[in-house]
């Protein structure tokens, strides 16, 4: 009797062979499920892996593909076994993996020191908005803090793009004033060159 695995074999899984397509999910299955149960924790899933991984070798093979040595089948079957025990381990994970070869995670948080300068900038603007006229303020807040819809604030205002655009220019420009009047813009205006 010659090897078991030869171009005949291979023939026939090409050919769609039920009886070879049989012993070889027969001749594989108890290795394939030994390693995907090592892998895998849940019976559902070693149960999906292992027909994934019949299913992907039977379609390698009716795809009109073969192998360069027959007598390696059984190492082909067990790397697409691996690849499968390797997808659906990633996919059915509760956190995502990190490469092995992953660069170190760059921390985004804002520097401590960046953070209470952002503080008292939020501060300083706060207060000379309060210096600013009732109607400046507020338009100033709705379209540039709270980022209203621009037409919404001229319907409500009842008045046209062109004037809302006319009305922000002067409450910005009321709002520069009062920043190079403040002590902050003072001093901001005096370092400069």
């Amino acid at each position: 009797m010659g090897p078991l695995f030869d171009e005949d074999y291979l023939r026939a899984l090409a050919d769609r062979r039920e009886d070879i397509e049989r012993h070889l999910v027969a001749h594989f299955s108890r290795p394939v499920q030994c390693k995907l149960r090592a892998r895998l924790r849940s019976p559902e899933l070693v149960q999906d892996a292992c027909q994934e991984t019949f299913l992907r070798v039977l379609t390698y093979f009716r795809s009109g593909k073969t192998l360069d040595n027959p007598a390696s089948l059984p190492g082909f079957v067990h790397a697409v076994c691996h690849n499968i025990g390797l997808e659906f381990l990633r996919s059915h994970t509760r956190h995502p993996q990190i490469p092995e070869d992953a660069t170190e995670a760059v921390d985004t948080a804002q520097d401590p020191e960046d953070r209470l300068v952002s503080e008292e900038r939020k501060g300083i603007v706060r207060r000379i908005l309060e210096d600013l006229p009732e109607k400046d303020r507020e338009l100033l807040r709705r379209v540039f803090l709270n980022e209203e819809d621009k037409d919404t604030v001229c319907s409500e205002l009842h008045v046209s793009r062109d004037y809302l655009r006319v009305l922000l220019y002067r409450a910005r420009l009321r709002l520069k004033t009062a920043w190079l009047r403040s002590d902050t813009g003072r001093a901001i205006q005096g370092a400069r060159p």
